[in-house]
């Protein structure tokens, strides 16, 4: 993609106060209650989205028919065919900027992923931000939130300029003073690296002239109506060009406007995803064992406990479990642990009432996934070939860039590296991402101040 393709310019558009909401689109935030019978749920918040090979978990036999739809898709839009879903690219912004018009009175706000909490926190004023974000301690120890509550005064002050309907969702670039002048292969370059990605621009480009002219550089990738917060529904893929711009903010959308050229896919290459993908479609989970599943027991929500015994290996940079059924089998291990830690903290042991309680949850999960050993373990080959499917995607996508990006290195070198990935957003707007986890996840699980 050309630089020139991503920047958000257009036409002004005047805000015409609260619209009215579009008609319930599917969505993976809400927690599920009972067996999905169908993939149409109500679109809630984008504070969350889930991985393609986790809606194998979260959805079942519907997950993996969502899965395979997508794929196909996908591989048709690379192969040139066309009519494909949306293709956005991940941005490794940090944080999470919600801002736009609350509803209720007309007023214009920014804040976090608490604009959506019970309690919402909408920063109408400096005053708010410093109610809303202060400082934290942990172990003990006073954590600064000083600098998240510079860059939301920064989105405060200058993203009203934009003439945001509605609210959106973005990802924060760079604010004044984060961008640094490096040098890439003996060019000078600036450089920004709002989370783990090292972004860099040629200095004598366009693009970094209006970078280093603005206050604030962000990537919007959703846009939010409704009549009220609590009520907000969200459409994934915004079009940054209906902003009005400013030069006090750099910005652009997440959308992927044109493939061509930039993915090189063989017949040999389309052929074995497509082989792949039609071994996926021939996988299903188990009905009674997703209901099983789909239950929360002695405080343990039992889909939300093997989605991160997937994830375990990836926290900690290791690579996945390839033996199916020793995985179901660690999962009831980790589970029954769980329980055991949790008996030994009670003052009163397993003899107290509460102790009792939780050695009878834990005979009734053990009872559960022994059950149910032999189809976790083939809901986990699922899994894996979800990921094996969505890797081979990754892998020919990665020069899709809207802008060159690098790890930096201990030594201060830069090793060029893939976008963090990409979403995948189908024409009801449910989202999901094409990940590379272990080079990215892992580093994200890592502890952040």
């Amino acid at each position: 993609m050309k630089i020139k393709d991503i920047l958000g310019k257009g036409r002004q558009r005047r805000f015409r106060g609260p619209r009215k909401p579009r008609q319930k689109q599917v969505g993976f935030h809400k927690k599920m209650k009972g067996l999905l019978d169908s993939d149409l749920q109500e679109e809630d918040k984008n504070t969350h989205l889930d991985h393609a090979e986790e809606l194998v978990f979260m959805q079942g036999s519907e997950g993996i028919k969502r899965v395979v739809g997508t794929f196909t898709k996908l591989l048709n839009t690379l192969d040139g065919q066309g009519g494909g879903d949306a293709i956005t690219t991940k941005w490794d912004g940090s944080p999470a900027v919600f801002a736009g018009t609350d509803p209720e009175d007309g007023k214009f706000f920014v804040g976090t992923k608490g604009v959506f909490a019970k309690t919402p926190k909408l920063n109408k004023s400096p005053e708010d931000i410093e109610t809303n974000h202060p400082d934290t301690t942990n172990k003990g120890e006073e954590v600064s939130k000083a600098g998240l509550r510079s860059k939301l005064n920064s989105s405060l002050e200058h993203l009203k300029d934009l003439g945001i309907e509605g609210v959106l969702q973005g990802d924060l670039l760079f604010t004044k003073g984060d961008l640094k002048q490096v040098n890439i292969e003996g060019k000078p370059h600036i450089a920004f690296k709002p989370n783990t990605i090292t972004y860099v621009v040629p200095t004598d480009s366009k693009t970094a002239k209006e970078m280093m002219a603005a206050d604030i550089g962000i990537v919007f990738h959703t846009s939010y109506e409704g009549n009220s917060m609590e009520e907000m529904k969200a459409t994934f893929g915004f079009d940054s060009s209906k902003l009005r711009p400013s030069k006090n903010v750099w910005f652009t959308d997440a959308r992927i406007k044109d493939v061509t050229g930039q993915v090189q896919l063989s017949k040999e290459n389309s052929a074995k995803i497509r082989s792949a993908i039609k071994e996926l479609s021939s996988m299903s989970v188990d009905a009674n064992t997703f209901k099983a599943l789909n239950q929360k027991i002695g405080g343990i929500e039992l889909v939300n406990a093997i989605k991160a015994h997937a994830n375990a290996p990836i926290r900690s940079g290791q690579a996945l479990e390839q033996d199916a059924d020793k995985f179901a089998q660690d999962f009831l291990t980790s589970l029954e642990a769980k329980f055991d830690d949790a008996v030994a903290k009670l003052k009163t042991g397993p003899e107290g009432k509460a102790g009792q309680a939780k050695l009878a949850a834990k005979s009734e999960v053990s009872e559960i996934i022994n059950n149910n050993k032999t189809q976790i373990a083939d809901m986990y080959r699922a899994y894996l070939k979800t990921e094996a499917v969505k890797m081979m995607f990754q892998k020919k996508m990665r020069n899709i860039k809207a802008i060159d990006s690098f790890i930096e290195q201990p030594d201060g070198s830069f090793k060029v590296t893939d976008p963090e990935g990409f979403v995948i957003v189908d024409h009801i707007g449910r989202a999901m991402k094409i990940v590379d986890r272990l080079e990215f996840s892992a580093a994200n699980f890592a502890p952040r101040d």
